[in-house]
């Protein structure tokens, strides 16, 4: 490659460029794994015995002699009633929902050093001035 005073090596010349690859390192997220939590709806029978109270009324007559007293016979003959209900129990069901356990879906996060190691290529030029009688025809 000569030289002609004043100009450029551009004018005449080639450029030998020196390379070098730089290492880039990033990141992504990648899908681990995971946990899915379904709920469903299970039925029991469930059975149980109650004891339930029940009342009958009754009327029974039974022969009386015996003698009164003048204010007791005037209350006896003044109009009077007497009544008396009977009872009986009856069975009320109720539901009441309770939460009886949880499960809790979270992430725990870690963090951890990598080392990556690669290699890298670069081209190193090299120039040498060489004289006319060792120049080699293209």
């Amino acid at each position: 490659m000569s030289k002609i005073a004043g100009e450029s090596p551009k004018a005449h010349g080639e450029t030998v460029q020196q390379v070098e690859e730089e290492l880039a390192i990033g990141k992504r997220e990648v899908a681990t794994g995971g946990v899915r939590v379904t709920t469903s709806v299970s039925e029991q029978p469930v059975e149980r015995t109650v004891t339930l109270r029940e009342e009958k009324v009754e009327a029974e007559r039974k022969p009386a002699d015996r003698e009164l007293s003048p204010e007791e016979a005037e209350a006896a003959f003044r109009g009077k009633t007497v009544e008396m209900l009977g009872t009986r129990e009856e069975v009320e069901v109720s539901k009441e929902a309770r939460v009886v356990g949880e499960v809790v879906v979270g992430k725990q996060v870690a963090e951890r050093e990598e080392t990556i190691r690669d290699t890298v290529r670069r081209t190193e030029v090299e120039v040498e001035e060489i004289g006319a009688e060792e120049r080699k025809p293209r």
